[in-house]
């Protein structure tokens, strides 16, 4: 009787790990959007401000938007980048009819001269709440003031090896560097070999330093000859807004 209860403990114990797995996968996005925006300058304060109090919105009411994050281009403020990650494309779809989208489309679609949108999918989203570190005081909260864009070519027959090498950097990098806060890797949706990057650092000593780290160099040496051609963009944050830093209404 007592070994029946072990047993049955036991697997209890198993459905509710595998149950939690699956709750947790079911929380990440499958949907994620970019989008580069070239504002007018003399719009641009207004375009700042229509942006904030919808992302604010935007967060704080709909469950499907997981994060939008707002960057600069540190040589051209009214150069801006968006990335937004959803639960899936429904999400999407939902938060474009939501009435704070709408009034921002209508309010800032004049200021805007020039915009590229990209859609993409998942391919390696690492954070400081998903990535265990292996340091002390890793507070979960801390703050990025410098951003980091990539926008990669990746040689097709060199993409499963490039994806095994950008992985382990990733998971390195968020475990035992205190100055990284985000790495998201994202590729275009109709072409997995044109890869994106969305890095957070808490400011721009900690990106140099993880630059200089023996996983970051490892991974560049080894891809380095992988990559067909490359796009990088220096930005600070215009505003930051996910899950974790803006209290739901639902």
């Amino acid at each position: 009787m007592k070994l029946r209860s072990i047993i049955r403990f036991a697997a209890l114990t198993i459905l509710a790990l595998c149950l939690a797995e699956e709750q947790a996968h079911a929380a990440e996005p499958t949907s994620i959007r970019m989008a580069h925006l070239q504002i007018k300058e003399n719009q641009l304060s207004d375009f700042n401000a229509s942006v904030k109090e919808e992302m604010e919105a935007a967060l704080r009411v709909e469950p499907g938007v997981f994060a939008i994050y707002a960057a600069a281009d540190t040589s051209n403020p009214a150069n801006m980048v968006f990335f937004e990650m959803y639960k899936d494309e429904n999400a999407y779809q939902l938060h474009r009819d939501t009435p704070h989208f709408q009034k921002y489309f209508n309010t800032t679609k004049d200021m805007i001269s020039d915009r590229v949108l990209l859609e993409l999918v998942p391919v390696e989203l690492r954070d400081r709440y998903n990535t265990p570190a292996d340091y002390a005081d890793a507070k979960k909260d801390a703050q990025a003031s410098s951003i980091r864009i990539a926008h990669l070519q990746i040689k097709e027959d060199q993409l499963p090896a490039f994806l095994d090498s950008v992985k382990e950097e990733m998971e390195a990098a968020l475990r035992v560097e205190p100055g990284v806060i985000a790495i998201y890797a994202a590729a275009d949706k109709n072409d997995p070999t044109k890869m994106t990057f969305f890095e957070m650092y808490v400011d721009e000593a900690a990106y140099q330093t993880h630059r200089d780290t023996p996983h970051f160099q490892k991974y560049f040496h080894t891809t380095k000859d992988m990559i067909s051609d490359r796009i990088l963009l220096e930005a600070v944050p215009v505003e930051l807004r996910d899950k974790h830093n803006t209290p739901s209404d639902k």
